[in-house]
């Protein structure tokens, strides 16, 4: 059972960092406690885009239907914690796509950022799901219910360090051979 789990968590936390390694060309450098931090900061923004996109694709008394909100509140309740971290990290995805405009948001306190952090993971992620695949998020989300938060997130920092080796070798491989 626990490796059930396991493996539904390492789906979560592909299906998190999925919406953000489509809205940018290469994944960040950002270190895997980053991609952790972020992953447990928008879990709750990831249950309200999928609830929002598979409207009337999915049973009323489905997982998301009947708990959804309290597996996000879970979620939420840890965004204080992971906040630092997670802050950094969408600051360096926003820097793939922002450049120097990103600067002038740098600055800005974290009560003004947060919301509009909120806001636009949800918008993304709810642009990226495909509606076929809505009852297969949510057997995710259900599968993954009774994982810690935290055990979650560092499942994903071993993903994320994982894709982001990937990454650099499709990229190396891309660039051709090393030049002498």
């Amino acid at each position: 059972m626990k490796l059930h789990a396991l493996s539904a968590a390492a789906a979560l936390a592909a299906l998190t960092l999925g919406a953000a390694v489509q809205a940018a060309p290469k994944l960040p450098d950002m270190s895997g406690d980053e991609a952790a931090a972020l992953a447990v900061y928008a879990v709750p923004d990831l249950i309200a885009a999928t609830k929002q996109t598979c409207a009337g694709r999915l049973s009323p008394d489905g997982f998301l239907a009947t708990r959804g909100d309290a597996l996000a509140q879970r979620y939420a309740a840890q965004q204080n914690i992971v906040w630092p971290q997670a802050r950094a990290a969408l600051f360096k995805f926003a820097a793939t796509k922002a450049g120097d405009q990103l600067k002038s948001f740098t600055s800005l306190p974290d009560n003004a950022i947060r919301p509009l952090a909120d806001a636009l993971i949800q918008q993304e992620v709810a642009q990226k799901i495909h509606p076929g695949s809505c009852r297969n998020i949510e057997r995710l989300v259900r599968a993954i219910s009774p994982l810690d938060p935290q055990d979650a997130g560092t499942i994903l920092s071993v993903l994320f360090d994982f894709a982001s080796a990937s990454d650099k070798l499709v990229a190396n491989l891309e660039s051709g051979p090393a030049q002498p």
